[in-house]
């Protein structure tokens, strides 16, 4: 079976679309917050979130939502003694987050969370070089108060 992915009409549901972290110990506690995608689209559609800064992680960077489906997403700040640039190089501006999606043919089918990741991983693997158009972007803005 050959694999196409084509684009989504419309983006992913983000809520919120800003996302502000906030310390009282100068960040050297990890935080996190939580926000949510949905699909919209009467279709199954894939999913991944990209960050261009190293200072985040994510619990679920990709994964795959059947038509109406909601996932709520952690988003971990690590500590700022691992932060790969100076604490003033991150606070206090905008720091962009941008979530793919792409239209999923209507048989695949995931058995569970954890399958469904995977696939999710090896498209957005494929789709690099496969479908290099087809995605559609959410923009997020991260603001880390100093």
């Amino acid at each position: 079976m050959k694999l196409q992915c084509t684009s989504p009409e419309r983006d992913m549901i983000v809520y919120p679309r800003w996302l502000c972290f906030n310390s009282q110990n100068g960040y050297k506690t990890p935080l996190f917050v939580r926000f949510f995608v949905e699909n919209r689209e009467p279709y199954p559609v894939t999913y991944n979130v990209k960050a261009r800064e190293k200072i985040f992680r994510v619990d679920s960077s990709s994964g795959i939502l059947k038509s109406g489906e909601r996932k709520t997403i952690k988003l971990f700040l690590i500590s700022s003694d691992d932060w790969p640039l100076s604490f003033g190089e991150y606070t206090q501006k905008r720091i962009k987050m941008a979530i793919e999606c792409l239209r999923l043919p209507e048989q695949i089918e995931p058995s569970n969370p954890k399958e469904a990741s995977m696939m999710a991983k090896t498209i957005w693997k494929r789709s690099f070089n496969e479908w290099p158009l087809e995605r559609i972007y959410t923009k997020v803005n991260i603001f880390i108060v100093s």
